[in-house]
């Protein structure tokens, strides 16, 4: 895959989590390229974006506004890429 096939694919990943829980993610441009800067890997793009679905479930408010913290998205990425 390359960089802006998984970029699209992150996206549509992190929309369907937008869509589901009624929310925006307002550090969506940045999550997608800390994400892609560090993987091009669809399996391990679909198990971060699972990752950040979990932590969103546990932590946002339907219908709101949310910013993941970028130590969450890098704790992910760390533990699934390295």
């Amino acid at each position: 895959m390359n960089l802006e096939q998984a970029k699209a694919r992150t996206r549509a990943l992190l929309n369907v989590i937008e869509t589901v829980y009624e929310l925006k993610i307002t550090n969506l441009e940045k999550i997608i390229e800390t994400i892609t800067e560090q993987t091009l890997d669809e399996n391990k793009i679909l198990t971060i974006c699972t990752g950040l679905n979990t932590w969103v479930a546990l932590n946002a408010a339907l219908g709101g506004v949310v910013e993941v913290p970028q130590e969450v998205v890098i704790g992910l990425v760390e533990r699934i890429v390295f």
